[in-house]
């Protein structure tokens, strides 16, 4: 089964270059033109991209500010933004990595540039995305495993009880009270083989 196509906006004032944009990528993506950030913005509320690709120099909003906006905004201030810019001055560059795209192209561009520095992007978070996953897996693992201590260690201390005495009524209720502990330890054992599969299958 062919896998889902990542989904790319691109944003761009220039007809020509939404054209070129859209013929180069839509082999490999889902490619949203939009002629400005306030079509961009109104595409935002239907779809959410895997990555934009930003003009900077347009009308109305340039991309320096559509990208202030949307990182304001919770539901998309983590969308990976590469700028498309003909600006080739080290400060203009410099200063749309600062407000937090994620790489920026300086036009005119090869579409074997673009393909690959989109490619190498959208691995790049999906990579960070998964660690993010097993860390908050592994968080849950070792809370689960802190679980444990604690009965285990009332666990011993009701046998070492039972061990030291002669009434058989009370060795009765202690090793009733382990046995009841155990099954729930047993519990939290195999709730964490179960985390420990999923983590080894990913």
């Amino acid at each position: 089964m062919k896998p889902e196509q990542k989904k790319i906006f691109v944003v761009d004032d220039s007809n020509t270059c939404l054209t070129a944009c859209k013929n180069s990528l839509k082999p490999h993506y889902a490619v949203y033109p939009a002629i400005s950030a306030a079509k961009m913005f109104g595409l935002l509320e239907h779809i959410i991209p895997d990555l934009i690709l930003m003009d900077v120099d347009m009308p109305e909003m340039n991309g320096y500010e559509a990208v202030g906006r949307l990182k304001k905004i919770d539901a998309y201030k983590n969308i990976p933004i590469i700028f498309l810019s003909g600006r080739v001055d080290p400060v203009s560059e410099v200063f749309g990595l600062n407000m937090g795209a994620v790489d920026y192209i300086h036009k005119p561009f090869a579409d074997e540039l673009l393909l690959k520095r989109i490619k190498t992007n959208i691995s790049l978070i999906e990579t960070h995305k998964m660690l993010e996953d097993r860390n908050k897996s592994m968080e849950e693992l070792f809370s689960k495993c802190s679980e444990i201590t604690t009965p285990l260690n009332n666990t011993i201390e009701m046998l070492n009880t039972a061990m030291t005495v002669d009434d058989e009524q009370i060795i009765k209720k202690h090793i009733n009270e382990a046995h009841t502990v155990i099954k729930d330890l047993l519990t939290h054992v195999n709730s964490i083989f179960d985390i420990s599969k999923t983590e080894k299958n990913k």
